[in-house]
């Protein structure tokens, strides 16, 4: 199985937009996130794949897509930094994005969170990763 690009948009991915650098970009960082206009990442809770043509980058989760993706613009924690590091002028990195369905249900007398977990899905697309290719995408640090 090559996991590639097209690999994850046929597994449900979809391309919600993408992250450039350019002088252009009115940023400190000089990078800019733009979605396409039929996606409105507020609140979006799910995984994400950073990839640049046919190759992935990074692998992520996120509580809160729009959130997530203002910190690679602006914040300077160490991974926010390593990703704007290697963004190069003009590069357009693709963001797929799979959305994870919560929802609450009855449960004992009470309503309670339920749906699919995002920070299990991600470790276990890491896992598959690292079995199928031996390595992590580049910008993901660590174990899987």
């Amino acid at each position: 199985m090559e996991l590639n690009y097209q690999h994850y948009l046929n597994v449900g991915f979809q391309f919600v937009g993408f992250l450039t650098k350019s002088e252009m970009v009115k940023k400190k960082y000089k990078v800019e996130m733009r979605w396409m206009e039929t996606f409105n990442p507020e609140n979006k809770m799910g995984v994400y794949i950073l990839a640049k043509e046919d190759q992935i980058l990074k692998i992520g989760e996120s509580q809160n897509l729009r959130h997530r993706f203002s910190c690679y613009e602006s914040h300077s924690g160490p991974t926010n930094v390593m990703i704007r590091e290697n963004i190069k002028e003009d590069d357009l990195i693709s963001i797929l994005f799979l959305e994870c369905p919560s929802y609450e249900v009855g449960f004992g007398g009470v309503k309670v969170p339920s749906g699919i977990n995002y920070r299990i899905l991600e470790k276990n697309l890491l896992k598959q990763y690292e079995f199928e290719t031996q390595t992590l995408p580049k910008w993901n640090k660590g174990k899987s």
